[in-house]
C-alpha cells in the first residue's frame, strides 16, 4: 500500500504561515492595537514559516526523486519552490527587524539595549520595507502554490 508523501502535508503548514502571517503583519503596520496584541507572535510565526518552507522544499525534492517521470509543470513548480525558503528567510528577517523597531511591548527593552533602532526615520523605513516584504512573500507563495496545484490537477 503506497503511503501519502509528506510534501503535501508540510506544504499546507508553510502556506498557512506564509499567507496568514504577512496579512496579519500588513494589518499590524497600520493598526497599532493589533500589533500590540500579536506582538511576539509575529516574529515567532515568521521563523516558523521559514522552517516550514525549508521542510517543504526538502520533502518536495524527495517527492520529485520518487517520481518516475516529471512533467514540465512539475519542473516549473520545483524551480519556483526553490525560491520559497529564500523569500521566507527574508520575510523572517524583515519581520524581526520591524518588530524590534516598532513593538511597543518590546520598547523599553530595545530602548535600554539598542536605542539606535528607535531613532530618526528607522522605524518608518522598517515599516515600508515590511510592507514590501509582505507583498513579495504573498506573491511568491501564490506563484509556488498555483504552479503546484496546476502540476497536480492538470495531469488528472
Amino acid at each position: 500500500m503506497p503511503s501519502l508523501p509528506l510534501h503535501p502535508l508540510v506544504v499546507h503548514a508553510a502556506v498557512m504561515l506564509l499567507v496568514l502571517l504577512p496579512l496579519a503583519v500588513l494589518l499590524s503596520v497600520f493598526w497599532r492595537g493589533l500589533r500590540n496584541r500579536l506582538d511576539w507572535l509575529m516574529p515567532l510565526g515568521a521563523v516558523g514559516g521559514l522552517v516550514a518552507a525549508i521542510v517543504a522544499e526538502l520533502t518536495g525534492k524527495q517527492l520529485l526523486a520518487q517520481l518516475k517521470q516529471g512533467s514540465v509543470l512539475v519542473a516549473n513548480h520545483a524551480d519556483l519552490g526553490e525560491k520559497g525558503p529564500w523569500v521566507a528567510g527574508v520575510f523572517a528577517v524583515a519581520t524581526i527587524g520591524w518588530w524590534l523597531t516598532c513593538s511597543e511591548v518590546l520598547g523599553p527593552w530595545v530602548e535600554a539595549r539598542l536605542p539606535w533602532l528607535r531613532r530618526g526615520g528607522l522605524p518608518r523605513l522598517a515599516s515600508v520595507l515590511m510592507v514590501v516584504a509582505c507583498i513579495i512573500t504573498l506573491v511568491v507563495v501564490y506563484l509556488i502554490g498555483d504552479s503546484g496545484a496546476t502540476a497536480v490537477w492538470t495531469s488528472r
